[in-house]
């Protein structure tokens, strides 16, 4: 099927807000409309090339952006970026394989409180309403979703939960497109209240009828397209596996941090026993854990005034211009192993800050630049949150 089409390429120079990307093709700067509000970090970097599909809408009048940021190319592929086209590729390629002797789909069905993707209808007239969710986030084997809070998300989720009991069959389904994802999972990082929702009121697709969840619950489906350079997409065979079972982790709210902090000018800045440290302007990432209450300490840390002096960060923060949060939920305590990850990339260690209880050099790192436009920092941020972080917490091993 046609997902979108190629009627130019570009490369990204920057992305003011969730919905302008504006490009680049040889000197002639490209305001484009980007179709996927979420954050992306992975997939829209300076110099990432984009594929541009001219707006067929009236939009492209003056003022308006000509082009919509159609698809990027990452890691030897495509990555459609119309989040909202993922419903297409649903009706025509994924329903009658997830619904058993369909019958009927009739889309955009409001019921209860939300409106629903589709209402499907199989050969024996049960009601299946299903919700589609476009993933975009695939990395080390593992897809997830979302990449960004999602309070919509989770609102459809429990309203399907409900509606279960009222007789209808209902779905979510993931619609991951791009890479070679071993498995699904909800994105406990970003959003751990739908991650949570999603493994408390889901079963995977392929559960057994006979079992409990599936008799009461939303059955969670992963599918995966591959799209080609000129807007072509196919489905590839075979569902991909989904992993409910990191709900308790969501849930308890525990795990590790990255803090990111710009100081836009050289200061002085005294650090309790550390004394004054003179602190060169540039961007500082700090590495943290929390065993329990992760969200509120996070907060706390992002908060510049209002607060006594408990960390060594509590002195940094009122000097700071942007604060920027990086959690990532585990069953092990990363702390150290992000900071010597950041020593790795380059960062430069103010010593023992931050550090005093472990044999870390620091646990702070200056950068020259913002780090969520490296693509190493990228990278190690994205290994950590799909694969250690991930990894079952070692018998008797203790948090350092």
């Amino acid at each position: 099927m046609q997902l979108f089409t190629n009627d130019r390429e570009a490369v990204l120079v920057r992305r003011p807000n969730r919905f302008l990307i504006i490009a680049q093709d040889g000197d002639e700067e490209i305001p484009c409309h980007c179709p996927n509000p979420g954050r992306m970090l992975e997939l829209v970097n300076p110099g990432s090339r984009l594929i541009l599909e001219k707006r067929r809408d009236g939009a492209g009048a003056p003022g308006k952006t000509p082009y919509t940021a159609a698809g990027v190319y990452y890691r030897n592929g495509v990555v459609p970026l119309f989040s909202a086209r993922a419903n297409k590729a649903a009706s025509e390629l994924i329903l009658g394989r997830i619904i058993p002797d369909l019958q009927e789909i009739r889309a955009e069905f409001t019921a209860g409180a939300s409106r629903f993707d589709f209402l499907c209808r199989d050969a024996a007239g049960r009601r299946h309403l299903v919700e589609v969710k476009a993933c975009s986030l695939v990395e080390y084997g593992t897809a997830m979703f979302p990449d960004a809070p999602s309070i919509r998300a989770r609102k459809h989720l429990e309203e399907l939960a409900a509606l279960r009991k009222e007789g209808y069959c209902c779905h979510v389904l993931f619609v991951i497109l791009h890479g070679k994802p071993r498995v699904f999972v909800p994105n406990l990082h970003t959003d751990p209240p739908f991650a949570a929702s999603l493994c408390g009121h889901g079963f995977p697709a392929d559960t057994p009828l006979g079992s409990p969840g599936a008799q009461q619950g939303v059955a969670v489906h992963a599918a995966l397209l591959r799209c080609d350079s000129a807007g072509r997409a196919v489905l590839i065979p075979g569902p991909i596996p989904v992993d409910l079972g990191h709900g308790k982790l969501a849930e308890g709210n525990s795990g590790n941090y990255l803090i990111l902090l710009e100081l836009p000018q050289t200061q002085e800045v005294p650090v309790g026993a550390l004394g004054n440290l003179t602190l060169e302007a540039g961007w500082y990432v700090y590495t943290g854990s929390a065993r329990k209450n992760l969200s509120q300490r996070i907060s706390r840390h992002l908060r510049k005034i209002r607060k006594q002096r408990r960390w060594h960060l509590d002195y940094l923060t009122p000097h700071a211009g942007i604060i920027r949060a990086l959690p990532i939920l585990s069953y092990l305590n990363l702390e150290c192993a992000l900071a010597r990850s950041l020593a790795a990339l380059g960062g430069r260690a103010v010593a023992g800050f931050g550090s005093s209880d472990c044999r870390c050099k620091s646990h702070l790192y200056r950068f020259a630049e913002d780090p969520l436009e490296n693509r190493a920092f990228v990278e190690m941020l994205l290994q950590f949150r799909h694969g250690k972080a991930l990894l079952p917490h070692p018998q008797g091993s203790a948090d350092t």
